[in-house]
């Protein structure tokens, strides 16, 4: 059943194979009109479509679905993907048949066929509230599934949190600062796991690759009750202390900004949601079923800022079809020094490393650089891809 795998495509692929099936659809924006246009292709059609893919994303597609992944040939993959049961789908998602968007309509210049032109407009996938999300997400850890597409959700609903309070432009920062808060805390617990089962000190420096001090270890955030903004503000500060590699990473970010979290009982408010929905979600290397499930789920948050920020969100997102498109014509190599000088969030530079490797080059041999006037912007980016 198609359906089943267009379900976790990114929306660039899903725009992407529209693009090179030359379908029509009213709104490239909407999921599930590329979805409906894309389901009715033959399958032959989407096999040449998913035979541009790397193998280990073909894999990834296979087990977000909960099907077999074995074997090299990207032909088996491919046809395990094209034939995944509605029974798979929802072991890959956690969604039920009855939130999947309608497949049976066959795409028309301007709209999906047999969709009415007003129902068009309001077909979309009924949200699960926040409480039926962690719930979600409790379950998949626990058993080990945790998907890409439910960290994506899982994360993005903590923008619901800050929401209609201050500009949509504004409130990326606080919920990436406190992801990279999470996502530091949780390997440093980790991997004082590690070493207590070898007989190693944990607080010994040395043996970490970022060390978290005290005041910034997420038990520590959970226990305070007020003065949240400070507390927030003190744990990013000792964090760049103790690391040189962060420094100016998270001290652009003030959780005490009175002009947009409100008052200090407002604050105290919102960033005990904030923390207590962070605190729901595990972020150590074992909880994570791909080894980039971060990085790409912060590229979908990046998207999503933007194009909630509307003009706005141009200062740190360039749509990833346009950088794939630039990267093509660019065809960096193996041994090149590349530079992007307003590099924003990173994309260029991610996307001409991933074109490097997947041109038969070493990952070790090429050389990155960036220039960005919004340090926090591309800095915490990178900076994240190295954890």
């Amino acid at each position: 059943m198609t359906a089943a795998v267009l379900q976790i495509l990114s929306p660039s692929e899903l725009l992407a194979a529209v693009g090179q099936l030359g379908l029509v659809v009213d709104d490239l924006s909407s999921r599930d009109q590329l979805r409906a246009a894309l389901a009715t292709s033959p399958d032959d059609s989407l096999t040449a479509v998913f035979s541009g893919y790397k193998r280990e994303r073909l894999k990834e597609l296979c087990r977000a679905l909960g099907v077999d992944d074995s074997g090299k040939e990207k032909a088996e993959l491919i046809a395990r993907l094209l034939t995944a049961s509605p029974s798979q789908q929802q072991l890959g998602l956690g969604l039920s048949a009855a939130s999947s968007p309608a497949t049976e309509a066959k795409p028309k210049r301007g709209r999906p066929a047999g969709i009415p032109k007003e129902a068009s407009k309001k077909t979309h996938i009924t949200e699960p509230s926040p409480d039926e999300l962690a719930k979600q997400v409790h379950e998949a850890q626990a058993a080990g599934k945790l998907t890409r597409e439910q960290l994506e959700r899982y994360l993005w609903a903590a923008a619901d949190i800050l929401r209609g309070s201050i500009d949509s432009s504004d409130y990326k920062s606080f919920i990436f600062g406190l992801l990279f808060l999470k996502r530091l805390s949780d390997r440093f617990d980790e991997e004082c796991e590690r070493l207590r089962t070898a007989g190693i000190d944990p607080e010994d420096r040395d043996e970490h690759q970022f060390f978290v001090p005290p005041e910034a270890r997420w038990q520590r955030l959970l226990r305070a009750t007020t003065g949240l903004g400070e507390v927030l503000n003190i744990a990013a500060a000792k964090l760049e202390e103790s690391n040189a590699s962060l420094e100016g990473v998270l001290g652009g970010i003030d959780y005490n900004d009175q002009n947009k979290l409100g008052d200090a009982k407002q604050r105290d408010t919102t960033l005990h949601k904030l923390i207590q929905h962070f605190a729901e979600i595990d972020l150590r290397n074992a909880a994570l079923s791909e080894p980039d499930m971060l990085g790409r789920a912060y590229e979908y948050l990046i998207e999503k800022f933007a194009d909630d920020a509307g003009k706005k969100g141009g200062e740190f997102y360039t749509p990833s079809q346009v950088v794939r498109l630039l990267v093509e014509l660019l065809a960096p190599k193996e041994g090149m020094r590349i530079c992007d000088p307003t590099c924003g969030s990173g994309g260029m530079l991610v996307q001409s490393a991933h074109y490097i490797v997947d041109h038969g080059g070493q990952a070790k041999n090429f050389s990155l650089y960036n220039v960005e006037y919004t340090a926090t912007t591309a800095r915490a980016y990178l900076d994240s891809l190295n954890l």
